[in-house]
């Protein structure tokens, strides 16, 4: 006879084992890192190849087949074969070109542009600026600023003309002087075409009234260079011609005629450059109101400029 167990009660509430292990939740499974390959510390060492003559030979002689081509392209192709020349007047384009010293078959590449303008300054002396440039294949341009004006000074016996820079142009022929700006007070030493204007000195002492030899405080430099600073003011104010004559002959009573119908007094040579600004303000507003007018314009302080008619 078969003898049935009995089942054990389960508590209230409570699943059985196997129902709880599939309502828990599961725990995420960590990843797995992934490993780098690992790299290899080994050096591989390679050893240099032997030194081959044939192959330095052969890169020695590719440089210098270069190099010769190069050259060669240069020295056949690049050569002057013209002249472009512009903004002369006083010289025609032949005296440019030769004044230069470039010839036709020199090296375009290889022109010294500097010396070229040098030189043309040097020989030709109404050349204020050159400027020398290149165009391929075969053409040298140079351009060309004349001077605008002279002026004429004199070295005891002769009137010579020079630009507002100093530079001496040319003698003049007699009795030409008159169609220039002259410069007064002043003479030339030993003047030379495309040189610098040198100063005459009188001497480095001179006789007081009281009979004493005393030294010279004002030299023919300073002179020379006091009217060219005058210059120099009258042309970036417009002025390009009209004065008469400058005359600083007296460094402290410094004198402009402007035309024939207004004498000028600049006192000494401080502050020149206010001085003709304010000199040339005054002379236009004269001739807008009173066209025929004319007088003295003393102008030796800036701040405090008169004006007395000749009539």
């Amino acid at each position: 006879m078969e003898t049935k167990q009995k089942k054990t009660p389960r508590p209230a509430g409570k699943k059985p084992a196997a129902v709880r292990e599939r309502t828990q939740p599961k725990k995420p499974t960590p990843r797995k890192r992934e490993q780098k390959p690992k790299i290899s510390q080994d050096v591989v060492y390679l050893p240099p190849k032997p030194f081959s003559r044939h192959r330095m030979v052969l890169r020695l002689a590719t440089v210098v087949a270069v190099v010769i081509a190069i050259v060669l392209g240069m020295s056949v192709f690049f050569k002057v074969e013209e002249f472009s020349i512009s903004g002369t007047e006083k010289y025609t384009p032949w005296e440019i070109s030769q004044a230069s010293g470039i010839k036709e078959g020199d090296n375009l590449l290889l022109l010294n542009r500097a010396e070229a303008g040098g030189k043309i300054k040097a020989l030709l002396p109404y050349v204020k600026t050159v400027r020398v440039g290149i165009k391929l294949p075969g053409t040298v341009h140079i351009e060309i600023e004349e001077l605008d004006v002279t002026y004429a000074v004199s070295n005891g016996s002769n009137w010579w003309l020079i630009s507002a820079a100093g530079t001496v142009v040319e003698k003049l022929e007699s009795m030409a002087e008159d169609d220039y700006t002259k410069l007064l007070g002043v003479q030339l030493f030993n003047p030379q075409p495309g040189k610098q204007a040198e100063a005459m000195e009188a001497g480095l002492t001179v006789t007081d009234p009281d009979g004493q030899t005393v030294p010279v405080t004002v030299t023919g430099a300073d002179r020379l260079n006091t009217a060219l600073d005058i210059l120099e003011y009258l042309e970036k104010n417009g002025v390009i011609g009209q004065a008469e004559s400058i005359d600083v002959n007296n460094m402290g009573d410094i004198q402009i005629w402007y035309g024939d119908k207004f004498q000028v007094k600049l006192g000494d040579s401080k502050e020149l450059g206010m001085k003709i600004s304010m000199m040339m303000a005054t002379i236009r507003s004269l001739e807008q109101d009173k066209p025929y007018e004319r007088g003295v314009l003393n102008v030796a302080d800036p701040n405090n400029i008169y004006y007395n008619s000749f009539e």
